[in-house]
């Protein structure tokens, strides 16, 4: 549906590869103006080289959003140079540079406090900088990305769940916060997506455990996140929707 989301500023986290970047290629495609935010140069350079010839237009967002003060000073110059952020799309996460893959037992404080500082404080320190804009305007859109670990737990993966399962508490907040002031807080559950270091045996296993029998695509989970930035979802708040392929129903988890 081109031209659905025409005059709409949204701003994507991680948007430098993988959902972030399928997302802002699919707002971009619609005709909104996307901030790509990422802290890899190239990754930002790449998703805006990809949107030249879309209706909508790429800028570059780098800011580090696990820093309060770098995701404030972001969106106060979005709104200066396109607007207020209508849409938020808190997609930025997975691990830290050198934050560790651990058990419980054998994870470092660092590695816990890092792990929760990308995949969940930087959700509350985004969401909380837009939501003036938002609120002013009387309307607003904010997605976060779960993941099925934050339902079902992960092996060497406890802190990434804990975040997890925290970004749906948020979305929930948010939703009851603000939801009667017209901003709208949803968001998806995530599974079997693309990896580029699962091993073969590993892919093949959760390909098994899935109801369509294969890993998702990034422009499927686009696909969901978009549906609720639209008018199509105007009667969802606090929703967490599955796009796992059926990956929560499975008899092997």
């Amino acid at each position: 549906m081109p031209g659905r989301f025409t005059g709409k500023v949204a701003l994507v986290t991680g948007a430098g590869r993988g959902i972030g970047r399928a997302t802002a290629l699919r707002f971009a495609a619609e005709g909104a103006t996307v901030v790509v935010n990422d802290i890899n140069p190239d990754g930002i350079a790449q998703t805006r080289a990809a949107a030249d010839d879309l209706a909508g237009r790429a800028v570059a967002g780098r800011a580090d959003v696990t820093s309060a003060d770098q995701v404030a000073d972001l969106v106060a110059e979005v709104a200066d140079r396109y607007g207020p952020v209508d849409i938020l799309v808190n997609n930025a996460g997975g691990a830290l540079p050198g934050a560790a893959w651990a058990a419980v037992a054998d994870a470092s404080v660092e590695d816990w406090s890092g792990f929760l500082a990308l995949n969940l404080t930087s959700a509350f320190l985004c969401a909380r900088a837009v939501l003036p804009g938002m609120l002013a305007a009387g309307r607003g859109h904010i997605v976060g990305i779960g993941s099925i670990s934050g339902t079902n737990g992960q092996v060497n993966g406890a802190a990434y769940a804990a975040a997890k399962a925290g970004m749906s508490a948020l979305i929930a907040s948010i939703a009851k916060e603000y939801g009667p002031r017209g901003v709208s807080s949803n968001g998806i559950v995530v599974g079997n997506a693309p990896f580029p270091n699962r091993t073969p045996d590993r892919q093949q296993h959760l390909d098994r455990a899935v109801h369509l029998g294969r890993v998702g695509g990034y422009d499927e989970f686009a696909a969901a996140i978009a549906f609720l930035c639209s008018e199509d979802s105007s009667y969802l708040s606090g929703a967490m929707i599955p796009v796992d392929g059926g990956f929560h129903r499975s008899n092997l988890l």
